[in-house]
């Protein structure tokens, strides 16, 4: 029989990490037996991704044709009986469209298995905060960002896929008990955990990471004098000129905790009762997690310097400048543009001779 592993997962929980490593051990992998297909090529060790799995998303989400999918699902596996799909856009699939996906699986003889890292709340939501000050924009303080979260996506999933599949098909992780070894995790997870030769760095690899505070402060600033309009971009100048920095989790006021205690803490009671247990379990803050990040044995916060961060910017601001001159001045070059250009000048020009005696009209009757 042949089995799916699907990988949804969650958000803020190492997941480019773990595609970026599906990617470079793609032929390792299928020397095991397992297939990792239809993933876009990783330029680079610390590049951010979303994983191979958006071909199949976008048909769960937009096309009812169950033969579609199902011929999307095969592709995954190549010549092997195992296949990986690693796709945070998984998580946010309904309990209809899991549904389709099991039958679909069902129907083609495969065995489908959901792998789902959650972690507990107040990592995550810092980490989350960051990822929107970093992708969409955002300036305020997490303090008056907290009050708009009203769900958490992690769990939000886990409850719509407990509704579908057997709770012996879905294996939770804890994220901050095995993110030192996240990779090992999901090799046993696959059950070649013993076989596999991999470089040591590889395993340690940390990919999209979270801000320092310099670098918050940085890019709250700079997102709210542009309106996040190019926040994407120079978040991953900043990160990719130092992937190897330690992130700082920002101050969270007892008030924003007691929301977030209010909000969640039913949840994560669900989450601990139905997959870790109280010993693995998530909670609302994770000493644990916070001690292993101040202890890990990597660059310091503090030799970042403004002044790197500024001239960083102005890098990426004078590449944008010349790759936007570039782009004009092939379009004045091209043969639709000198054929185009004059005849618009002249069709302004005769509108606006049209527009005159119009003009003239409005004004005489209101001087009358």
């Amino acid at each position: 029989m042949k089995t799916l592993y699907l990988h949804a997962g969650g958000s803020k929980t190492g997941s480019s990490a773990l595609q970026v490593f599906f990617s470079q051990y793609a032929r390792a992998l299928e020397q095991h037996g397992f297939a990792y297909k239809n993933n876009s090529e990783v330029q680079h060790e610390y590049q951010i991704t979303s994983g191979n799995g958006y071909a199949l998303f976008e048909l769960l989400v937009s096309t009812p044709d169950k033969y579609c999918i199902n011929d999307v699902i095969m592709s995954y596996f190549g010549t092997n009986n195992c296949a990986i799909i690693s796709s945070e856009y998984m998580q946010h699939i309904d309990s209809r469209q899991i549904h389709r996906l099991l039958s679909a699986t069902y129907i083609l003889g495969i065995k489908l298995e959901v792998i789902y890292f959650v972690r507990s709340v107040i990592p995550f939501v810092c980490s989350a905060y960051d990822q929107v000050i970093k992708r969409h924009g955002e300036w305020r303080s997490i303090d008056d960002w907290i009050p708009e979260l009203g769900t958490l996506d992690h769990i939000e999933f886990l409850k719509r896929v407990s509704e579908v599949i057997p709770s012996a098909n879905i294996h939770v992780f804890n994220y901050d008990s095995v993110n030192e070894h996240l990779v090992d995790t999901m090799l046993q997870v696959l059950g070649i955990g013993d076989n596999m030769k991999i470089d040591a760095r590889h395993k340690q690899r940390r990919v999209n990471r979270s801000l320092m505070n310099h670098e918050r402060n940085y890019l709250r600033d700079f997102n709210r004098r542009y309106g996040g309009q190019f926040s994407e971009e120079v978040s991953d100048r900043l990160i990719y000129s130092k992937p190897e920095y330690c992130s700082e989790i920002p101050y969270i006021s007892d008030h924003s905790v007691g929301i977030l205690t209010e909000k969640f803490q039913a949840d994560i009671t669900w989450v601990n009762q139905t997959f870790l247990g109280e010993i693995d379990g998530i909670y609302i803050s994770s000493n644990q997690s916070a001690m292993r990040e101040i202890h890990r044995d990597i660059m310091s916060a503090n030799e970042i310097q403004q002044t790197d961060m500024d001239n960083l910017v102005l890098e990426w601001s004078i590449e944008r400048i010349k790759a936007l001159q570039k782009e004009l001045d092939d379009v004045y070059r091209s043969r639709s543009f000198r054929i185009t250009y004059p005849l618009r000048r002249i069709w302004k020009l005769i509108r606006r001779i049209m527009a005159f005696p119009r003009k003239i009209k409005i004004m005489t009757e209101s001087s009358i």
